[in-house]
């Protein structure tokens, strides 16, 4: 009997441990921002690089700067790659198209004399193609009267009923009122997307100084030029474009769980879906 409660004590413990760690894991999950990190530069050419973290670069997913490689990395060790070709697989591939190219070049050299001298030996040759284009033609007749019998079917299949009832759903006051929440709800979601810090500098210049006057006017208007960070520097004697710049920020999705139970808990927002559902079985 002692070993029997030996036995399920030592279950107990290991199944206690799995799921402290399990709520372990989710509360990390859960709380733990998702870090983001986006940097690059253009100078006639876009270079770019990438880092998203969590639990402090624990796993990471990233690009860097003189590669096309995106690995996944556990404590900083690349394990997996996601996306990217290897080094030197490019210049197998275009060596392989190139010799392909040649073989096929020289086998249609060599195959195109022998069919035309069957094609000219042939007394029928050109009966067969004039049989062949009247073919075509026939199809083609065959295909124009199908797709205007469905373009009618689909004239006869509108009704005037449909669209008065997605105009009187859109003016209702109540749709009205759920559709500003959702607008705001819109709204708050991204402005929580956007990064928490912006560093950019560029250097613009169209050649013209008037242009280049005019065309920094007009990026002055917009409140992004504004932002603590960015620094637009006019050139007025040469046509250049070019930017260096980097974006930075963090998700948590904690933000997201709560906003799908709002969501859900809106009765509103549920008897606008039921109307829509209702819209679409009578429209089909």
């Amino acid at each position: 009997m002692a070993i029997v409660l030996a036995v399920l004590k030592w279950i107990g413990i290991v199944l206690g441990g799995v799921l402290g760690l399990a709520l372990l894991f989710g509360v990390l999950v859960v709380f733990v921002p998702v870090r983001y990190r986006l940097s690059g530069s253009y100078r006639d050419v876009l270079r770019y690089q990438f880092r998203v973290s969590w639990l402090c670069r624990i796993v990471s997913v990233g690009k860097r700067i003189n590669s096309d490689a995106i690995w996944l990395r556990l404590f900083g060790i690349p394990v997996v790659r996601l996306a990217g070709d290897r080094p030197g697989t490019k210049e197998r591939t275009s060596a392989g198209a190139t010799g392909t190219d040649r073989g096929a070049g020289e086998g249609k050299a060599g195959s195109e004399e022998p069919e035309s001298r069957r094609q000219s030996g042939k007394p029928g040759g050109n009966h067969d193609t004039g049989h062949a284009q009247t073919g075509k033609k026939k199809s083609i007749s065959k295909g124009k009267s199908t797709s205007g019998k469905k373009n009618k079917k689909r004239k006869k299949a509108f009704s005037f009923d449909i669209l008065s009832g997605i105009i009187n759903f859109v003016r209702d006051t109540e749709n009205k009122r759920v559709f500003r929440k959702m607008r705001n709800e819109l709204r708050l979601l991204l402005c929580y997307l956007a990064p928490r810090k912006i560093n950019g500098r560029f250097v613009i210049g169209t050649g013209d100084p008037a242009s280049t006057g005019l065309l920094i006017g007009g990026i002055s208007l917009l409140p992004f030029a504004y932002r603590e960070g960015i620094v637009i520097t006019p050139d007025f004697d040469d046509r250049v474009f070019a930017a260096d710049g980097m974006i930075k920020g963090q998700i948590r999705i904690l933000y997201f769980i709560r906003l799908c139970i709002r969501l859900y808990r809106d009765k509103e927002l549920r008897k606008l879906w039921n109307k829509i559902q209702k819209l679409k079985k009578e429209a089909a």
